[in-house]
């Protein structure tokens, strides 16, 4: 019954281990959130990329020709005239973003439900002149590289050496297979939870110590809990890391638990009778956190603190094309100082509020004023006055204009500025990585992660201190 047991866990672990293997995953980065962008020669005709595209099964792509067919028409043929150029000159400078800067290439923006079918639209492309994506493959190396260092620092530490490098051949393949600041602080705390593990391998009852251990139980189910936030599928990868070492340990640890010799229930000397007592030290008496095993949460919560630090800085990217990083395309970035600052939101709310508006206005009304189109309907020989159309600058007015530009057949570019959020700024950049940045959340869940082993640390501390007092 035993070995059928130890079978049937080394089947799920081997069929675990397996498909987090195949699930290897290298994160991609780009410049644009929700649409990638191909680049195309200018020699070659739209309307034959929009062809290829087609025959790929990519639809609604945005390109140049759309934004000329879907503007805003006012009902009088007299336009505004603005001091302001940006305003003035918005639909001439929203075609820059269908041009890199040296205007070599023209652009296409190809939404991601649609990106796996851009292999072969690729393919074909090229045989027709210089194209691209504008995908890098970032592979981020820093996370492998902290999860074995402090690896190697724990084995260092460790009492039991084998056991505990069996416990971590799976989150260290974890950290390797999907490789990203959330899974490599993951990845940390389940490693000092195999280091926890190995400390209870020469006990009796190690199994019910360890599973009833709040420090070890923690250890390997809060990462689970974090790597939820990245997705569904992370979160399954997790779950399986953490029941690969769970079901090792279950193995080892009972293996381990009967492996000692039995001595006769009892036997004579001379005169006297004596009963052995077995000399393995008992899981319950055992303390699993320790002075020195409490010195190594503060380098655990280090090795999450360099997880955080390392995501905040650039990585190498290897490039889809070889000539994209030498281009310079239309891109969200953080700042526009020293940069040709491209249109946004705002300039687009700006032009459509002077165009829907302009032939209602007062002359000196002013933007944050609200127009009111009064309608009339005739009574007999009078005109009663019946609904009014109601224009507010502002949110609103912007929600309800890129509403409107969302139904269209043939989709604006307003609609992929709309994606990357209302406060975003547009320039000229070779760097594809500005999609993949720590966001704000993802940098709050490591930043709890790392008051994971310092609260441990804490806890001890205090612990040890009230037992002194008393």
């Amino acid at each position: 019954m035993i070995l059928f047991k130890r079978l049937i866990s080394i089947s799920i672990i081997l069929i675990s281990l397996s498909f987090i293997i195949l699930s290897w995953n290298i994160p991609i980065s780009k410049m644009w959130k929700g649409y990638t962008v191909l680049y195309a020669d200018v020699g070659i005709a739209e309307n034959t990329v929009l062809s290829v595209l087609s025959k790929a099964g990519c639809e609604k792509v945005i390109t140049l020709s759309s934004q000329e067919k879907n503007e805003i028409k006012p009902l009088v043929t007299v336009h505004f005239l603005s001091d302001n150029s940006r305003l003035s000159d918005y639909r001439q400078r929203i075609k820059n973003y269908f041009f890199d800067e040296q205007k070599k290439y023209q652009l296409y923006y190809v939404n991601d439900n649609d990106k796996s079918k851009l292999g072969a639209a690729l393919k074909t492309l090229q045989t027709l002149g210089s194209c691209g994506l504008d995908v890098s493959f970032l592979y981020p190396l820093y996370v492998p590289i902290i999860c074995l260092l402090f690896f190697v620092f724990l084995l260092s530490c460790a009492e039991n050496r084998l056991p505990f490098t069996l416990f971590s051949l799976f989150p260290l393949t974890f950290s390797l297979v999907v490789p990203n600041s959330i899974n490599g602080s993951a990845s940390v705390l389940l490693l000092y939870g195999c280091f926890l593990l190995q400390l209870l391998y020469p006990c009796q009852n190690a199994i019910v110590k360890g599973f009833h251990n709040v420090y070890i139980l923690i250890l390997l189910l809060f990462p689970i809990a974090i790597c939820a936030y990245v997705s569904l599928k992370n979160l399954l990868l997790c779950s399986l890391t953490s029941l690969c070492v769970l079901l090792s340990a279950l193995m080892i640890l009972q293996f381990k638990g009967k492996s000692y010799v039995s001595l006769p229930r009892s036997f004579r000397v001379g005169r006297a009778n004596f009963s052995p007592i077995s000399i393995i030290p008992h899981a319950y008496s055992a303390n699993v956190i320790t002075r020195e095993s409490a010195d190594c949460l503060f380098l655990c919560a280090g090795a999450i603190l360099l997880q955080i630090v390392f995501s905040l800085f650039p990585q190498q990217h290897l490039s889809a094309s070889s000539s994209t990083n030498l281009l310079s395309l239309p891109s969200p970035v953080s700042s526009v100082s020293g940069k040709e600052e491209l249109p946004n939101l705002k300039d687009f709310l700006d032009w459509s509020w002077k165009t829907v508006t302009f032939e209602y206005k007062n002359l000196n009304a002013k933007e944050s004023d609200v127009v009111e189109v009064p309608f009339y309907k005739m009574e007999g020989t009078r005109a009663v006055k019946t609904v009014s159309k109601r224009f507010v600058y502002g949110d609103e007015f912007l929600e309800k204009m890129l509403d409107e530009y969302a139904t269209l057949a043939e989709p604006r570019i307003e609609t992929l500025l709309r994606e990357q959020g209302e406060n975003s700024y547009f320039s000229y950049s070779s760097s594809s990585g500005g999609v993949e940045s720590l966001g704000s959340m993802t940098l709050f869940i490591l930043l709890i992660t790392v008051c994971i082993p310092l609260g441990m640390a804490l806890y001890y501390i205090l612990q040890k201190k009230k037992a002194v007092c008393q």
